[in-house]
């Protein structure tokens, strides 16, 4: 299926005129016409931050000219800014790209949410060969709690819903994906008393309270640092509760070559969900480095700072 969709990505490299008003803060842009001149963006949170970079840097490497636009903001800012030339490539998620194109899209296994993300795309807008690495919602536990019950899926939790207090942003109750969907896939079936809200969307105060036993269970992105550095044990969502995260390239159209997915595919097919973990705890904290360190570390371990060419 991603080769197919690496195969008709090219299809789009004749330009597309969808108009596009918006309320972009950037102001628009005019599009140039060389191809290998490139705004690169990146939403405001630094692990979008640091796959932009590794974007930039990889482009540059091949001869691209590239600006940066990074922090730009959520998805309602820099989408517009994509589609009117304001930027030209950024960094983007599928499960929840497919969200904002689509609303009533009910798909959550990866292959089809790559293919209903590529019919749900503007004319305007393109995608390119999606990652393997994958920023998702997770049911995680600790390591004392995944050896004392034998846990590997979601579905060995389900005989023990009765114990298990769960962690996650209040939205997490109703959100057709969390626990409703948990019940209704694997029969996870928190009780209201159960449930402990915790609204820094699987961060800190989230790992702290599954630490120390305030909740058994948490909702935390596959791609926090906090999970290899606490030994903690994500548990596998063989049903697919959760929708994919694979990060993708998103293009617009009037930019897109057949250079620059060479670059971003090549690059795209080396970044895993670990990598990306490892890339996310090198930026945090005290005595993390900068987004552009990071990328510049992880593309020379990768084999990406020689033009594609010579490698």
């Amino acid at each position: 299926m991603r080769r197919w969709l690496a195969a008709i990505a090219l299809a789009v490299m004749v330009p597309a005129l969808g108009g596009c008003g918006s309320s972009n803060p950037l102001g628009g842009g005019t599009v140039s016409g060389d191809l290998k001149s490139v705004v690169v963006g990146s939403a405001d949170f630094p692990e979008s931050k640091i796959i932009a970079e590794i974007y930039a840097q990889a482009l540059e490497t091949n001869g691209f000219t590239v600006v940066r636009q990074f922090g730009i903001g959520s998805r309602e800012t820099y989408i517009p800014a994509l589609r009117d030339h304001s930027i030209d490539l950024i960094p983007e998620y599928t499960g929840t790209l497919l969200q904002y194109f689509d609303p009533d899209s009910t798909v959550t296994a990866p292959e089809k949410v790559d293919l209903e993300l590529y019919r749900a795309l503007p004319g305007d807008l393109a995608m390119l060969t999606p990652s393997p690495a994958n920023d998702s919602d997770t049911v995680t536990v600790t390591e004392a709690t995944a050896k004392k019950w034998n846990l590997t899926s979601i579905a060995d939790l389900a005989p023990r819903s009765a114990e298990v207090k769960f962690g996650a942003p209040s939205e997490f109750i109703k959100r057709a994906q969390g626990l409703p969907g948990l019940k209704a896939k694997y029969g996870l079936d928190i009780a209201p008393d159960n449930f402990v809200a915790i609204s820094d969307g699987g961060g800190p105060a989230t790992v702290r309270a599954l630490l120390d036993g305030t909740v058994t269970a948490a909702n935390i992105f596959s791609t926090s640092p906090a999970i290899p550095q606490n030994k903690l044990v994500v548990l596998t969502d063989p049903k697919d509760n959760f929708l994919p995260g694979n990060v993708v390239p998103l293009v617009n159209s009037q930019k897109m070559s057949e250079e620059l997915k060479t670059v971003l595919d090549a690059v795209s097919a080396k970044l895993t969900t670990a990598g990306l973990t490892e890339l996310n705890g090198s930026v945090s904290g005290n005595s993390g480095v900068d987004p552009d360190e990071a990328a510049r570390n992880w593309l020379q371990d990768n084999g990406f700072d020689k033009p594609m060419g010579s490698r």
